[in-house]
């Protein structure tokens, strides 16, 4: 018996990595080039800037290190989202750089003041500290997408693979947001990683080694973020779509039996049960309250699905008071955050689908297509539901969307070596098509996330649409400043972390509550360009800023982020229209 099974076990392994050791060794170079395309563009420059939420995200790892340290477990749930593997990653940079925190940290998660006064006091930097936990983010982003490359060798072939593959790595959206200390950046890769190996166990042979893979990366996204659960039904869904196709093969109706049933969702149980225990076994508030953990979890997204952002938004030329967009917001979104080789290539799968006279598509490749693009479009259609909308909450959507845009330009690269039998310029267009992607990332390297098609406009056009940055930029307005002989204090949007963690002087944050007559006390205003497209923290003060330049503006391409002034620069005239907002019509400064 113990040789039975050990010969199945190796049958096994010959599927999954066949011994033809020339196609082995051409997988694995193609691998290691696949893994320096990922790495370059995601390991570089991780310091150069910092987003809005990763301070806070900063916190709750040296919070649930602190719980870990002090076996406190229940404090182990940091935030709603539930966002674990996000800890687990800033708990490993803690580790890293500063594995003493726990024993300072007077509760799990202090406020932003205590938080950034402790790490002074141990002459810790924030930013390492964030960079630290950015590295083993990427890292496990890097992974996941490597595993899904492997399994998507097994389903295309390994030339198809590496050249799909090349158009996620260099997506520069996806590149921007996968880099950072933040529940959106591994939901994407986790999430991607379970369907694509659950695509492989539906298409290889019902092996059990993409269904345990498919369900360790469904646990490790239900751990970053909840939307990550929609997994389950699309699953459930594909398993019955595959039933269904077998009986129609077999001329057969499906009858829903209890036996029928079992053998169509058996799969799903046994995924759902390798999910459930890494989710299980990797939080540890689960291990003392589950089901006050999950309650907390849903009530989240409850509140997202019925209540927008706290502040107004900007959208496609509109102020939303309440926070909520237009329902065709992720859709227009998208258009906004993809590129031009992904856009034409949908437009090419679509057409190998549905005229398969004009551009032919394997059967498994339509498969592949077919199942991507349901997922997609499931998924957009389920976060249009919730009335708090962001584009980064679309990221899931993204790779499966490169596959499919590959696949379809892979028809047409097909096609035109099958009609002029030139390997050599079907290889060319290949190439020149992953030099399109390319160009993207390094255009915007490393402010990736300052992207927008070039197809609607580009950065010239995007600010007329779409709410504009989330804190790159701030990082140069704080060195420019750290260059000028006095540093003073500096008033910031956006102020913690995203400025204070490169400035050398004093930030006070700059808040929706903040008034012309709180700037007399300090030096220098920070302006952003969210800031002025949302009226924030109100239209009068923003107006006031426009009655004299900026001494510094910086601009990322074609856009404008960031404005500073100078406080000894603002007008002091008793008749200014601004006065109104000073206590006795007193003015900011008196003239030197």
């Amino acid at each position: 018996m113990g040789r039975a099974a050990t010969g199945s076990r190796g049958a096994a392994v010959r599927r999954l990595f066949p011994a033809n050791r020339a196609r082995m060794g051409r997988e694995v170079i193609l691998l290691l080039f696949m893994l320096l395309a990922l790495g370059l563009p995601h390991f570089l420059a991780l310091d150069r800037y910092v987003t809005v939420d990763e301070t806070k995200w900063l916190m709750r790892s040296g919070g649930f290190y602190t719980a870990l340290a002090h076996l406190d477990f229940i404090r182990t749930f940091q935030r709603e989202h539930p966002g674990v593997t996000v800890t687990w990653a800033g708990t490993a940079g803690y580790l890293w750089r500063f594995p003493g925190y726990f024993k300072i940290a007077t509760e799990p998660t202090p406020g932003v003041t205590l938080f950034h006064h402790l790490l002074q006091d141990y002459q810790k930097q924030p930013l390492d500290l964030l960079v630290a936990g950015r590295v083993f983010v990427v890292t496990a982003n890097v992974t996941s997408v490597a595993l899904a490359f492997l399994v998507m060798v097994r389903l295309v072939g390994a030339l198809a693979a590496f050249f799909a593959f090349m158009l996620v790595a260099f997506d520069p959206y996806l590149v921007g947001l996968t880099r950072l200390l933040h529940p959106d950046s591994l939901l994407s890769t986790f999430t991607f990683l379970s369907l694509i190996s659950f695509l492989g166990y539906l298409t290889l042979g019902r092996q059990k080694g993409y269904l345990l893979l498919s369900g360790i990366a469904a646990g490790l996204a239900w751990l970053t973020k909840s939307p990550a659960f929609f997994l389950a039904p699309f699953f459930g869904l594909m398993l019955q779509v595959e039933k269904l196709k077998e009986g129609y093969r077999e001329s057969l109706t499906y009858n829903f039996t209890i036996r029928n049933l079992w053998r169509t969702y058996s799969p799903l149980l046994l995924w759902f049960a390798i999910a459930t225990s890494v989710f299980v076994l990797l939080w540890p508030a689960m291990w003392v309250d589950p089901l006050g953990s999950l309650k907390r979890v849903f009530s989240l997204a409850s509140t997202y699905a019925s209540e927008g952002h706290d502040l107004r938004v900007f959208f496609n030329g509109n102020l939303y008071e309440s926070g909520q967009s237009a329902w065709y917001f992720y859709p227009l979104s998208y258009l906004w955050r993809t590129t031009p080789v992904t856009l034409i290539g949908l437009g090419l799968a679509l057409l190998a689908a549905l005229m398969p006279g004009r551009l032919s598509i394997s059967p498994l490749r339509l498969k592949l297509v077919l199942s991507l693009l349901l997922f997609a479009a499931l998924f957009t259609f389920l976060i249009s539901l919730a009335e708090k909308k962001f584009d980064r909450y679309q990221l899931p959507a993204f790779i499966p969307l490169d596959l499919v845009a590959a696949l379809g330009w892979l028809s047409l690269v097909e096609m035109l070596q099958i009609r002029t039998r030139r390997p050599l310029l079907a290889a060319g267009l290949a190439g020149a098509i992953v030099l399109a992607q390319v160009i993207g990332v390094f255009q915007t390297a490393p402010y990736y996330l300052d992207y927008y098609n070039p197809m609607l406009g580009g950065g010239r056009k995007a600010p007329q649409v779409m709410m504009i940055g989330w804190g790159e930029g701030l990082d140069q307005a704080a060195r420019y400043l750290n260059n000028l002989p006095e540093k003073g204090r500096a008033v910031a949007w956006y102020g913690d972390g995203c400025f204070s963690y490169f400035y050398n002087g004093t930030t006070i944050p700059l808040d929706q509550n903040f008034s012309l007559s709180d700037l007399r006390k300090n030096d220098y205003v920070v302006i952003y360009r969210d800031q002025w497209q949302r009226q924030l923290p109100n239209p009068e003060f923003l107006a006031f800023f426009e009655r004299f330049d900026p001494i510094y503006v910086v601009k990322l391409g074609a856009i404008e982020y960031v404005r500073l002034y100078s406080m000894r620069q603002a007008p002091v005239s008793s008749s200014d229209p601004a006065r109104g907002f000073f206590p006795h019509g007193e003015v900011l400064y008196a003239s030197p």
